[in-house]
C-alpha cells in the first residue's frame, strides 16, 4: 500500500438543521443569488422542485451544480416532509485541490445560512470521503486478503475460484463524551479493491457528528456531557477525517512494510 497516492475521489459534507419547514421559490432564488455573489461564480444550473405527489408533505428541493474538469461541485438544500430536518449538502468530485473543497464548502454554507431567514439549530454533521491508493506490489486483493482479513486461504478457495473482488467494513462501536466539536463522532470505513483497477484500494468513510451521540452496536450508551454545539464550518470536520483517512492508510502500509 503506497499512502503518498492517497487520491480523493469525492467530498460529501452536509448539515442536518431545524426547525423543520419549507422554503419555497423565491427563497430558493435568494439562496442561488447569494451563493453565486459570494463564490464570485454565475454559471452553476439551478433547479426548484416542490413536492406534488404530496399536499401535506411540504417537501422541496434546491440544487446548484457546476461541472468542473471531469468533476462537479453542487450544493443542495431539501427535506423530504415537513417532518424531518432540512439539510445543505455540499458535494465536490474529482476536486482539483482539497484547498477548492474547503473554500468553496466553507464560502457556500456561509451564503446559505446568512440568507435563509429564521433562527436555524444544526442537529447533525456529516462528512463522506471517497478516496483511492496504489498498492506498491500492484495487487490489492492478495493485499487485503493476507495483509487485512487473513482468512484461510482454503476457506477461500472454498467460494470458487479465482478470487476476483474483496472488502471490508468497520464501524466505531459507541459514541464517547463532547468536549470538543470534533469530539467522539461514528465512523464507517470501507476497505475495498478498486473494481476499476485492481492494482489499487477504494476507501469510503463516513463519519457522523450527533447533536446527541448514541451508543451504536452493544456498547452502553455514553456520557455525552451535554449538546454537542456545531460551531465549526465544513472545512473543519472535512480536514479532521481527511487526516484521519490519512493516518489509517499510512499505520495500515507500516504494519505491512513491518510483517
Amino acid at each position: 500500500m503506497l499512502a503518498q497516492s492517497l487520491t480523493t475521489r469525492s467530498v460529501h459534507f452536509a448539515f442536518l438543521f431545524g426547525p423543520p419547514r419549507t422554503l419555497g421559490r423565491q427563497e430558493a432564488s435568494r439562496v442561488y443569488e447569494s451563493v453565486c455573489d459570494r463564490l464570485r461564480i454565475d454559471d452553476f444550473a439551478f433547479q426548484y422542485e416542490n413536492a406534488k405527489e404530496s399536499p401535506h408533505s411540504q417537501g422541496f428541493k434546491i440544487r446548484l451544480e457546476r461541472k468542473e474538469g471531469r468533476g462537479a461541485f453542487g450544493v443542495t438544500i431539501d427535506n423530504p416532509s415537513i417532518q424531518q430536518p432540512v439539510r445543505l449538502l455540499l458535494e465536490y468530485t474529482w476536486p482539483p485541490s482539497l484547498e477548492h473543497v474547503y473554500d468553496h464548502f466553507d464560502v457556500a454554507a456561509t451564503a446559505v445560512f446568512a440568507t435563509l431567514e429564521g433562527e436555524w439549530q444544526k442537529v447533525l454533521a456529516e462528512v463522506r470521503l471517497r478516496a483511492q491508493c496504489a498498492d506498491r506490489n500492484r495487487d490489492a486483493l492478495k493485499f487485503l486478503r493476507e495483509e487485512v482479513l487473513k482468512v484461510a486461504p482454503e476457506w477461500i478457495d472454498s467460494l470458487g475460484r479465482p478470487l476476483a473482488f474483496a472488502g471490508c467494513r468497520f464501524q466505531t462501536a459507541s459514541a464517547g463524551p463532547i468536549e470538543e466539536p470534533l469530539d467522539s463522532p461514528l465512523r464507517e470505513l470501507s476497505v475495498e479493491v478498486l473494481k476499476e483497477d485492481a492494482s489499487c484500494f477504494y476507501f469510503e468513510l463516513m463519519t457522523q457528528w450527533r447533536q446527541v451521540p448514541t451508543a451504536v452496536g452493544p456498547a452502553p450508551a455514553a456520557n455525552t456531557g451535554g449538546l454537542r454545539q456545531f460551531t465549526l464550518p465544513p472545512s473543519e470536520y472535512v480536514k479532521s477525517e481527511r487526516e484521519f483517512l490519512h493516518q489509517r492508510v499510512s499505520t495500515l502500509a507500516e504494519l505491512a512494510r513491518a510483517r
